[in-house]
């Protein structure tokens, strides 16, 4: 009887072992994939210096110390990148959720305050105008594609950061002597026919289409190099995100809402959208000319532009005679954006 107790008690152990083990495996899952190394270096950092310290759980107490002290050295958007990783780890390994902390939130927002983030500086339309006229396109074949990478055709991307399919379509553009769609057809027909990879980009050199698939420091660095051939100043600030900010604000300046923008650069969250908007001085001019009462002049943009064709179903709504439909007419509209909803009352 002893022996089976015992036998039992032991293959008990040993499943409750494997279920563990199935389990962790299950919630490192959890932690993204591309930088998993990076959560588990801070929450391994966090342990070592609970260690040292000699505290055996995760509090409110311990977190707060150990980022007025170890972690002071940060600046404020490193604290809450730290802060997003050990929420993380430290939920999926010890079963606490720091952010129920009443007090971590406030500490980390009163440690920004003041802070202003080093953002890539930004391209503006006459930027681009210049650079697409001027530049050599034989020379700059690759510096322009990235920027224009516009086709007859959808494109679309699988690999993205947050996992979802996105795509997109190019159109030829609107520049004087320069097509880019052209351009984007141009690069393409250089390109070797059979490659090892399923890249579109491949290194250019002299005229001529390499094998070798660019990677994203040498598409991040196109930025740099189009201020550099405008002799702009620290022309090295113009980063990777450069693109990015560059078109969201060209998108806002044109006149689109937040719904469009956050669509446009695929963002949930509206404040993620608008730290990508740069404040433009023309922005600042035509505020000030609103509030003064001047008349700001107005450029044209997709999103001001009503069809003739609805304007004209709209008017034919209003039949002649004591028979009257309600309809609207909507006209001498530019640069706005106009949402209608329409509400049945039964």
């Amino acid at each position: 009887m002893e022996l089976s107790s015992f036998s039992e008690e032991e293959s008990r152990e040993e499943t409750t072992d494997e279920i563990r083990s199935v389990a962790a495996a299950a919630k490192d899952s959890l932690l993204p994939s591309k930088s998993k190394h990076l959560y588990d270096e801070t929450y391994n950092a966090y342990r070592k210096w609970c260690c040292n310290k000699k505290i055996k759980s995760t509090c409110e107490d311990s977190i707060l110390a150990y980022f007025n002290s170890d972690l002071s050295r940060y600046k404020s958007s490193s604290l809450w990148s730290k802060y997003s990783m050990l929420r993380s780890t430290i939920n999926l390994r010890e079963g606490i959720d720091i952010s129920k902390f009443p007090s971590v939130i406030p500490f980390l927002k009163r440690k920004g305050e003041g802070y202003k983030p080093k953002k890539s500086l930004i391209l503006t339309r006459e930027h681009i105008d210049e650079f697409f006229i001027k530049a050599d396109t034989k020379e700059h074949l690759f510096n322009k594609s990235p920027q224009y990478l516009q086709a007859s055709r959808i494109v679309k991307l699988e690999d993205t950061k947050t996992k979802a399919e996105r795509s997109f379509i190019i159109t030829p553009g609107k520049f004087e002597n320069v097509n880019t769609l052209e351009l984007v057809r141009r690069y393409s027909a250089l390109r070797p026919t059979r490659t090892t990879h399923n890249r579109f980009f491949v290194n250019y050199i002299k005229e001529k289409c390499t094998v070798q698939p660019v990677g994203i420091h040498k598409i991040g660095s196109v930025s740099s190099m189009v201020a550099k051939f405008l002799h702009l100043e620290n022309f090295s600030s113009y980063t990777g995100h450069c693109f990015r900010r560059s078109s969201a604000t060209l998108l806002a300046n044109a006149g689109a809402n937040m719904e469009v923008i956050k669509r446009h650069g695929g963002w949930r969250s509206s404040t993620v959208a608008e730290g990508y908007i740069e404040d433009c001085e023309n922005t600042k001019i035509n505020i000030a000319q609103k509030i003064l009462g001047e008349t700001a002049p107005v450029e044209s943009s997709p999103y001001s532009s009503i069809s003739t064709e609805y304007l004209e179903k709209s008017n034919s709504n209003v039949l002649k005679g004591n028979n009257e439909v309600g309809g609207m007419n909507i006209c001498g509209n530019s640069n706005c954006v106009i949402n209608i909803n329409h509400y049945y009352n039964n």
